[in-house]
């Protein structure tokens, strides 16, 4: 016979009864037999219908793919971005961020909506990171 001392006791009665109550509150999975609840979905899971799309808030619309060194026509607006000693960058009408390498100040300027001929450029690191890099080849007011 062996002998359990009261703190083995308390130790054992705590983990069975912290078991019995994990148990016990757990969510069911499946119904009870016989139950007639038939699962509703969600209100989050049921997205409103407006007929526009909604807005991410996770960051800059990544535009379609491209291949490395295509040129593209995008039109947009520029902008100025303080980060890291600031980035200038390009809000595109299809909701897409590209950020600019180069092209004229006085076309390629904070508040200018142009169009910009640029070359994608993923061999360019940056620190802004704010968008792939979009080379400026040519850029004019839009």
């Amino acid at each position: 016979m062996t002998t359990r001392t009261p703190l083995t006791h308390l130790l054992l009665t705590g983990a069975l009864l912290g078991g019995l109550l994990l148990t016990a509150c757990a969510p069911s999975e499946e119904p009870e037999v016989g139950s007639s609840m038939t699962p509703q979905p969600s209100a989050s899971a049921v997205p409103p219908s407006t007929g526009r799309p909604k807005p991410s808030l996770s960051g800059p619309v990544v535009p379609p793919p491209a291949k490395d060194g295509e040129v593209v026509s995008v039109r947009g607006l520029v902008e100025r971005v303080e980060l890291e000693g600031g980035c200038t960058v390009l809000r595109a009408d299809t909701g897409a961020t590209y950020q600019l390498m180069g092209g004229d100040p006085n076309v390629v300027k904070p508040g200018a909506t142009v169009t910009i001929r640029g070359r994608l450029r993923g061999d360019v690191m940056t620190i802004c990171q704010m968008g792939p890099v979009l080379e400026v080849v040519s850029a004019q007011p839009s």
